[in-house]
């Protein structure tokens, strides 16, 4: 399988992502096609969640919680009861999760939040999300191991 690791590859997986809305616990492992052998990713947490904070704050994503069934026991996160418009997180509880990736485990609600396109995102082109986090990724580490 091919590895793909630049800043133009990265950026573009996850806005894919944050069209297809995967839980925060996936958004770091990476995606693959399954009719290519190309493997995007995996990437480091903190710099898939610096890029999602960006977009975040430019109204091209925001963070939902959508039912999950009872029997998965997740511990709740403290947001749970200020959810806006049914399952959006409110702003500063997003914020808050964007600047802690470590919480995005499979135990607890916080790893199942999902990053979502919104109206904006849905018509702004490509361009436009790239440019908004470019800088940023550019400085970031894009590789979860160091190189031997």
């Amino acid at each position: 399988m091919v590895g793909v690791d630049d800043v133009d590859d990265f950026l573009r997986q996850l806005r894919i992502a944050a069209f297809e809305c995967p839980p925060l616990c996936e958004v770091p492992l990476g995606s693959y096609w399954l009719g290519n052998p190309v493997m995007h990713g995996p990437w480091p947490a903190a710099t898939c969640a610096a890029v999602l904070k960006i977009w975040y704050e430019a109204d091209l994503i925001r963070l939902h919680f959508p039912a999950y069934p009872a029997e998965w026991n997740l511990v709740p996160g403290g947001w749970g009861t200020r959810l806006v418009d049914g399952d959006a997180l409110a702003d500063a509880d997003a914020e808050k999760l964007l600047d802690h990736p470590e919480r995005w485990v499979r135990e607890n609600a916080d790893g199942y939040v999902v990053p979502c396109a919104t109206w904006q995102g849905d018509v702004a082109p490509l361009a436009e999300w790239l440019a908004a986090a470019l800088d940023t990724a550019q400085r970031l580490p894009l590789t979860t191991h160091p190189e031997p």
